[in-house]
Formats: structure tokens, sequence, C-alpha cells
């Protein structure tokens, strides 16, 4: 597992270019770097609900697996984001049964709302991650926002930000009266939020 880097969720954004699709924005724990996977909008909902505690008056697919799981006394020890194909991303379930280890291949974006649900950590082989994670400086992005004067920050550059960082560069936005760039961190907070 040394070549594993462990990954937290650091937001949902909705795709503007493609109907029904969100970018699912995934942190190294230790470290700088994110990336986005695309996953489709039942997959969004299902992340979304459980990520803000909400549950569905009857069990999501993902809800299913984990309580077949449960049922069958395995459970969902990790998900590992092995590989990377002509933009998608390839994962594995590692399921364990008493003393059996069983590996599972998965959509990312059902590995991820499983993860969510059973409370197991998600993996990225390194060499993915050096491939698809960009260096985000938190402190250097808020340090430009302060004086927008210079230059807007991109709808990428704001969509890349975690909910918290956007709700401090809204209030600078104001401050400074940018109200274009205002607008657009306050719609990327609202898709943050994904209303279910």
């Amino acid at each position: 597992m040394d070549s594993d880097i462990k990954l937290t969720i650091t937001g949902l954004v909705y795709n503007q270019t493609i109907m029904g699709t969100y970018g699912l924005v995934l942190s190294e724990e230790i470290g700088n770097r994110r990336f986005s996977v695309m996953i489709g909008e039942p997959e969004a909902q299902s992340i979304a609900l459980k990520m803000n505690n909400k549950k569905s008056p009857r069990p999501l697919t993902h809800d299913l697996i984990k309580n077949l799981l449960q049922v069958f006394d395995a459970k969902l020890k990790k998900v590992l984001i092995y590989d990377m194909i002509n933009d998608v991303f390839y994962s594995e379930l590692y399921i364990q049964k008493d003393d059996k280890l069983v590996i599972i291949d998965a959509r990312t974006s059902d590995a991820v709302a499983l993860a969510v649900r059973s409370d197991s950590p998600i993996f990225i082989k390194s060499e993915i991650m050096d491939i698809v994670g960009i260096e985000v400086e938190t402190a250097e992005v808020i340090e430009k926002s302060e004086n927008f004067k210079n230059k807007d920050l991109s709808i990428e550059d704001i969509n890349m930000l975690t909910l918290d960082e956007l709700e401090e560069l809204l209030e600078v936005a104001v401050e400074e009266e940018k109200y274009e760039t205002a607008v657009n961190i306050r719609d990327a907070i609202k898709r943050k939020k994904i209303i279910i």
C-alpha cells in the first residue's frame, strides 16, 4: 500500500457542459493535489445524500449493496482507483469476508458512493495521482483573490475550491465590489450544496 494515496471528498460540482453530470472532486488527504471524476446525477445524489446526513425514504442501490454486505457479514475495507484509460477511472472494491479478501471491479462513482456509506477509505495509485492531480495552493488562491483588480478568478479556479474557501472568497469579492466574480462564487457554492 506504499504506492496508494488516501483521498477525501472535497465536493461535487455540477458540470455545465454535459447535462446530468457532476464533477466529483477528490483531494489527497495529506498534500494539496486534487482531481475530478465525472459522474452521473444518480451517483452524485447518492453521495450528496450521505454527505449531508440525509436518508432516502427507500434504500438506494448503494444502500442495498451496503445492507447485503452486512447481512453476509462482509465489510468493504477500501476502494482503490487503480487505473485511468481514455480519461475513464477504474476502481476496485476490497471486500473482507472472514479471513478472505475479495477484489471486485467497480465504476468509480459507485465505489465512492459505497465507500461513503460504509465509512471506508478511498485510495488512488500514486502513479495515477501523478498524472491527474492538480496542485492547489489554498493560501495562494486566497491571497490572489484578496485583490481582484489584477485578475479575476476563472470558473475553473473557483470550481476547484472547497465550500469553506468559496464562502471566504465570496466575502472578499463583495468587499472588493467584484460582483460578477461574486455571482460565479455564489453559483459554485450552490452547486457544491447539491439540493436533493
